[in-house]
């Protein structure tokens, strides 16, 4: 792909939550060089508000925003269940996508997905920014460095709030259009720790809605077999009053324990190593970030090595498609469990009978 110009024009597809997120990013202003030449929401007054935040077009139609404007990287922020659809018509445009979590709602869509973007050379990427959290890289470098020596077991807590107008609107909890706390909100917990610990072998889960009514899960507990001998739990709700209470991953070896808390994966709050050297010191302790809510602060982080890559003709997304369609391929495993109420593995063509459909 080759730009235009200098700019990198950028168009955006869902006004919702998400782009919210994504206009505070730009207009701080950290990101140069990038143009935003279009918005789309098939609700006229969502476009028409953030094109007139940005001073771009705007669309109710991806078609015609596809067709109308020359555009070097889609961002796709709509619903879940729209993201196979969207994705593909702009790949097919010969446009690069970044598309929020999940890839798609079923892996054998990102499978299809990532070929069309290999044969048309294309970048495509996922937006898992929590890899990218201070705590998290620090994480990842204790691992790299094998501190922990033998992994024991892993915990991935989500105490999070979402109050039934949440879920009364025209996706959220739907099996077709969303899930539950398992591929809405939890999906970055269980990414992260599919990424740093290795592939996961086998689950068994048990999902519930506890307070909330909606089609899917308001809570999930599993246990979850590592291929590296570790064993794991996972606990992630948003039947939480009143607010949302915490979001840890917490890390038990026979060399050292570390857990990682605060609302996004953000901090680190308890740790233990015999001895530290002077760089892990300093990298634990700028590893407290102050964040505004579940995003947490890495988007930028994301979105400039994207812009960066791009410009620089580097193939490779910061985090690929393929990490998005390993970890849905995760999220039907737990699903799966669920539906059988047994161990399911983790292989190339487990589904749920419920998701996405």
């Amino acid at each position: 792909m080759k730009l235009k110009n200098q700019k990198i024009n950028i168009a955006i597809v869902g006004c919702g939550r998400v782009a919210e997120h994504y206009y505070k990013i730009f207009k701080i202003g950290k990101i140069s060089n990038i143009n935003i030449a279009g918005v789309c929401d098939k609700k006229l007054q969502k476009a028409k508000l953030f094109a007139s935040k940005y001073k771009s077009e705007w669309f109710t139609s991806l078609e015609k925003m596809l067709n109308s404007l020359d555009i070097d990287l889609l961002i796709i922020c709509t619903s879940s269940g729209l993201h196979y659809s969207h994705a593909k018509k702009s790949l097919k445009k010969n446009i690069n996508v970044l598309v929020e979590k999940p890839i798609s709602m079923i892996p054998a869509q990102g499978e299809e997905l990532i070929k069309i973007a290999k044969k048309n050379n294309l970048y495509f990427g996922v937006a898992f920014q929590n890899r990218y959290n201070q705590a998290i890289i620090c994480l990842k470098n204790a691992i790299l460095k094998k501190r922990f020596g033998k992994i024991i077991t892993i915990a991935v807590v989500l105490r999070w709030c979402r109050y039934q107008n949440y879920y009364n609107d025209e996706w959220h909890g739907r099996w077709k259009a969303d899930g539950g706390v398992t591929n809405q909100q939890a999906i970055h917990h269980i990414d992260v720790a599919r990424w740093i610990f290795g592939p996961i072998s086998s689950v068994n889960s048990i999902m519930t809605n506890q307070i909330n009514k909606l089609q899917a899960e308001d809570t999930n507990n599993s246990i979850l077999r590592f291929k590296n001998g570790a064993v794991g739990s996972m606990q992630v709700t948003t039947a939480v009053r009143p607010k949302d209470l915490t979001a840890s991953l917490e890390v038990i070896g026979e060399k050292g324990f570390m857990v990682l808390g605060g609302i996004a994966l953000n901090k680190i709050e308890k740790f233990y190593f015999k001895t530290l050297t002077k760089s892990e010191k300093k990298m634990i302790s700028n590893s407290n970030e102050v964040v505004e809510n579940g995003y947490g602060n890495s988007h930028s982080i994301v979105i400039k090595k994207i812009f960066e890559n791009i410009k620089n003709k580097n193939k490779k997304f910061p985090i690929t498609a393929i990490d998005g369609y390993l970890t849905s391929k995760l999220i039907h495993a737990l699903y799966r469990s669920d539906e059988k109420r047994s161990w399911i593995n983790v292989t190339k063509n487990v589904r749920s009978r419920r998701l996405g459909k």
